[in-house]
């Protein structure tokens, strides 16, 4: 047999068959409302594998998928509100000692990270005086959807 053809015969026929399955599982995925991008890795690795598996797997059932996409999407417009706030923040630790400046952000940050919390004593210079974070309306939400 020509080396030529050999080659060909060795090296391109392997991959297409690894690409048909990759593809494949990638397609079925979809079609079963699950992640077409992580199986058409799974086909690209494992081939036939993957391609069986994802075949017999039943579909997820897309209620799920929709409820989590509105929660995100109604979520995102309470978090404008850390983009859009220009003030410098402080917050007063355990013993006392005023943290800052900072942005909202970062002040969410630590909020997120449980360095703060909801009883924690905050204030920027559009405040009279210290107040508890979720006393502050414009967080109150945020910190509400985070939390639940």
């Amino acid at each position: 047999m020509n080396p030529t053809i050999q080659v060909i015969i060795n090296t391109v026929l392997p991959v297409i068959c690894w690409l048909f399955c990759a593809i494949n599982s990638s397609k079925l995925a979809y079609k079963k409302k699950r992640d077409a991008q992580l199986w058409f890795m799974l086909g690209l690795f494992f081939g036939i594998v993957a391609l069986v598996i994802i075949y017999f797997l039943k579909p997820l059932k897309s209620f799920k998928k929709n409820t989590q996409r509105i929660s995100t999407k109604h979520l995102t417009n309470h978090f404008a509100v850390l983009k859009t706030d220009n003030n410098y923040w402080y917050y007063l630790d355990n013993t006392k000692k005023q943290i800052g400046p900072m942005s909202l952000e970062k002040l969410y940050d630590f909020y997120l990270k449980q360095k703060i919390s909801n009883y924690t004593y905050v204030w920027n210079d559009t405040m009279d005086n210290w107040k508890r974070l979720k006393e502050i309306s414009s967080l109150s939400k945020i910190l509400k959807k985070t939390t639940s």
